[in-house]
């Protein structure tokens, strides 16, 4: 049979416009009929190819795309007024590991797979062994179980093996810190515009919806910046200050140095400005493990009497109390005398009796109904967990509570025991340090506080880990750098 001219493939000049024509018609139908959201999806689709094909050749630019929009989840979410938006980190998520496995494909040597081998992955496997065991649960029945699920046993252990596989550079960890400066730099800026300009008319909507019983008190305003609240802002701040302060004592670049230190007072600024009592602990419990691991006697001297200092000044004076912020952190040392607390006590002891009778917990997602007297009518309200640990312990019982604790103890201990002993390079040794002094102030705050697995600080969090336990690979890379600087 003779060739045709017509039975030619399409260039690829012509496919293209066939689909640049066919997304126009499409996008003018949406506009049309008012679908915004198709509408938004067609505009995002060219700019989403352009990334994933770029990605397939460095799966840390989606890595880094998914850390943008996670740190700012919260605000696009406030700022649209849609719900279900976590979708997005969802599909980057799969899109991260096509680009992964795509780029394994091409034999390519910079990623190196071992490294998802480690404490973090490995006990997390635990984890889900037990939440799978929880189906034995009678009180299983929460309607929502599928989106708690998705989460604890889709999401997570993805985004610990993408961490683990990815930050393993000393460039990368360099970078990471530089980056996560430049976003609690404009989270510091919406702070200053929230106390000295105004609430915005999202916020102000968002504060309607009960929020304000908790923002707006007579001891002054708690702010949230771009946050889902003022305690996750606050101890995300925390965290941020502990890690950028003892950072900066270990940077000899006087720019990055000049750099961490502003970064280290705007984490300060925001904990204070954010009213959130619990959050003082971050830093205080940071310093306090940094001069445990740190092995070196004069930073362990300094560390430890700045903490004194700080604790003495909260707990013994009443220097600053004509100062709201510092009245308000003050009170987080007198527990007994404060409302909120005792509240927080009362709800507690709720829980540990419906645990009675209950001991596998209420279930996954699920929650602890009472009955409150609201407009002189009775209705039913799910008693607040008010923290992290606490609401593990009302869905899973003591023994989840024990296992989730235990696992984030034996990580606790792998990590310390990395710095202390298998670290040679002293400036890796202490921005390790850091990091994970980041990281067991949020842990400890999650005692009093949700922001340990919140939006944006449970993926720091991650990242942070990940840089510990990739410590030796990156100490080699430094080491190899060094050995061959000297020849």
């Amino acid at each position: 049979m003779a060739y045709s001219p017509q039975q030619q493939e399409l260039p690829p000049k012509a496919i293209i416009y066939i689909f640049f024509a066919l997304g126009l018609a499409a996008l003018a139908y949406a506009i049309i009929l008012q679908k915004l959201i198709i509408a938004a999806i067609i505009i995002a689709l060219p700019f989403a190819a352009i990334i994933f094909v770029y990605g397939i050749q460095s799966p840390r630019l989606i890595f880094l795309l998914y850390a943008i929009v996670d740190y700012y989840l919260t605000a696009i979410m406030r700022y649209s007024d849609k719900e279900g938006l976590s979708v997005i980190l969802d599909i980057l998520l799969v899109s991260l590991f096509l680009a992964i496995l795509l780029y394994a494909a091409k034999k390519n040597t910079s990623i190196y797979f071992p490294n998802a081998i480690n404490t973090l992955t490995i006990s997390y496997i635990v984890w889900i062994l037990f939440v799978f065991i929880q189906f034995l649960n009678p009180r299983n029945n929460n309607p929502d179980i599928i989106m708690v699920l998705r989460g604890w046993v889709l999401s997570m252990p993805m985004v610990y093996i993408a961490a683990s596989l990815l930050l393993d550079k000393p460039k990368i960890l360099k970078n990471a810190l530089i980056v996560l400066g430049i976003f609690t730099i404009t989270a510091f800026v919406k702070l200053l515009l929230q106390k000295y300009w105004r609430f915005d008319a999202a916020e102000i909507e968002w504060l309607r919806t009960e929020a304000w019983q908790t923002h707006l008190l007579k001891s002054g305003i708690r702010y949230f910046s771009i946050f889902s609240d003022a305690g996750n802002f606050g101890s995300h701040m925390g965290m941020i200050a502990i890690v950028y302060s003892i950072v900066s004592c270990n940077t000899s670049q006087k720019i990055l140095r000049f750099f961490y230190i502003s970064i280290a007072i705007m984490g300060i600024s925001g904990l204070f400005m954010s009213g959130t009592r619990g959050a003082i602990v971050v830093p205080m419990s940071g310093l306090a493990l940094y001069c445990l691991i740190s092995k070196n006697f004069k930073l362990m001297s300094i560390s430890a009497c700045i903490g004194i200092s700080l604790f003495a000044f909260f707990a013994f004076t009443n220097i600053g109390d004509n100062n709201a912020l510092i009245r308000r952190m003050r009170s987080a040392f007198k527990p007994t005398e404060d409302a909120s607390f005792n509240v927080r006590i009362e709800n507690q002891k709720k829980i540990a009796h419906f645990l009675e009778s209950y001991p596998l917990g209420a279930g996954i997602g699920g929650r602890i109904m009472r009955e409150v007297k609201e407009k002189g009518q009775i209705v039913e309200k799910a008693t607040p967990p008010d923290s992290f640990y606490v609401d593990i312990w009302m869905q899973t019982g003591f023994w989840g509570l024990s296992l989730y604790i235990a696992i984030n103890v034996i990580i606790l201990l792998r990590c310390c025991y990395i710095i202390m002993f298998c670290i040679r390079n002293e400036k890796l040794k202490n921005i390790l340090a850091a990091l994970l002094c980041g990281v067991f102030g949020m842990w400890l705050n999650g005692y009093v506080g949700r922001g340990m697995t919140m939006h944006p600080s449970g993926f720091v969090i991650i990242c942070f880990i990940a840089f510990i336990l990739n410590g030796v690979y990156i100490d080699k890379q430094i080491n190899n750098v060094s050995l061959v600087n000297n020849k």
